[in-house]
C-alpha cells in the first residue's frame, strides 16, 4: 500500500510471493537494503507482475528502495520506499537514511515482542501461583476478587490457609515491580508463608521469618542481572479463631485492612505499620482484633 488511496500498489493484507529476480528477493537473501533507481528498466523488478509493475511505471513511480527489518539474526519483513513526484531517483544518501529509519523501527518492534512474549509468561506463572479454589474450613465465609493491573503483570498474592483448632490464616503480598522476576519471587514468598504457617507461629513471628528469607533472596541476586534485588515486598498475615471471635494481625509494610461491621460501616484496623520485608533488623507487632460476628 502507499500514501494514495489511487496508487497501484499491491493493497494492504495481499498476499503474494516476490520472484527471484525481484530487489525484495534480494534483500531477503542478503540482508541488506537494495536500491533500484529506474524501475522502467528493472528487468527483475518488472517479472514480479508485468501488469502491475506497468500501471506502477504509468503512474509516475519510479524509483524504489528496499530494506530487510531485521531483529538480531531474525528478518522480521520488508519496508518499501516508492518516489513519484520527484524526478530525481532515490541516491546513496537516502539509502542510508532509509536503513537507519527501518533499523529504528525494528528495535521497537523486537521491543514489543520480547514484551508480549514475556508478558504472557509473567501472566501464566502468576496465575499458576495463585490458589485455584480455596480450601475447605469452617471458620469464615471467603469471596474474593482478584483484578491485576491492566499495564503489567505484578507480584500480588493472596492465599487462605487452614490451621489447627478450626482457625484460618488469611495472607496478602505484593512484590513490587512487574514481569516474570515479580511473579516467580511471589511465587516463593507464597511458597515459604505456606510452610511457616505449619509452624503455628504468631503473626509478627512469622513475618520476621519471611523477611529473613526477601533478605536472602536479595544476597543471592546479582544486582545487575535479569533478577533484581526484591524491593518494596510487603506482607499482611492474619488468624482468625471462630471460637473467640478475635483476629491477630500483623503487616509489613501492607495498607491495614478494612473491617465491615455488620451494619456496614468500614473501619481500618489499627495494626502497626511494620517495615516492608527484606529491611531485617526491624521488629514487626501483631495487634488483637476482636471482630463482631457476621
Amino acid at each position: 500500500g502507499g500514501i494514495r488511496d489511487d496508487a497501484p500498489l499491491y493493497p494492504v493484507g495481499r498476499q503474494f510471493r516476490f520472484v527471484d529476480t525481484s530487489p525484495q528477493a534480494a534483500g531477503l537473501r542478503t540482508r541488506r537494503a537494495v536500491l533500484e533507481p529506474r524501475l522502467e528498466t528493472a528487468t527483475g523488478w518488472l517479472a514480479q507482475d508485468p501488469e502491475r509493475t506497468a500501471r506502477i511505471v504509468a503512474y509516475g513511480i519510479h524509483t524504489l528502495i528496499t530494506v530487510p527489518v531485521r531483529a538480531g539474526t531474525v528478518v522480521l519483513g520488508l519496508v518499501d520506499f516508492w518516489r513519484s513526484e520527484k524526478p530525481e531517483p532515490f541516491d546513496t544518501e537516502e539509502l542510508t537514511l532509509a536503513e537507519e529509519l527501518v533499523a529504528r523501527a525494528a528495535v521497537s518492534i523486537d521491543n514489543a515482542r520480547r514484551y508480549t512474549r514475556e508478558h504472557g509468561m509473567a501472566v501464566t506463572l502468576q496465575r499458576s501461583l495463585l490458589p485455584r479454589r480455596l480450601p475447605e474450613q469452617s471458620a469464615l465465609d471467603i469471596a474474593y476478587r482478584y483484578l491485576p493491573a491492566q499495564a503489567g503483570v505484578g507480584g500480588d498474592w493472596f492465599d487462605v490457609l487452614p490451621l489447627s483448632g478450626a482457625r484460618v490464616a488469611l495472607v496478602v503480598g505484593d512484590v513490587v515491580g512487574h514481569g516474570l522476576h515479580a511473579a516467580a519471587t511471589m511465587g516463593r514468598l507464597r511458597t515459604a508463608v505456606h510452610n511457616f504457617s505449619a509452624l503455628d507461629l504468631p503473626p509478627d513471628e512469622l513475618l520476621g521469618l519471611l523477611d529473613e528469607l526477601v533478605g536472602r533472596i536479595d544476597q543471592d541476586e546479582p544486582g545487575d542481572g535479569p533478577g533484581a534485588p526484591v524491593i518494596g515486598a510487603t506482607c499482611l498475615y492474619a488468624i482468625y479463631d471462630p471460637v473467640s471471635r478475635r483476629c491477630a494481625v500483623a503487616r509489613a509494610g501492607h495498607p491495614p485492612p478494612a473491617v465491615i461491621a455488620p451494619g456496614g460501616e468500614v473501619t481500618f484496623a489499627d495494626v502497626p505499620a511494620g517495615p516492608p520485608l527484606g529491611l531485617g533488623g526491624l521488629p514487626f507487632e501483631t495487634a488483637e482484633l476482636e471482630l463482631p460476628e457476621g
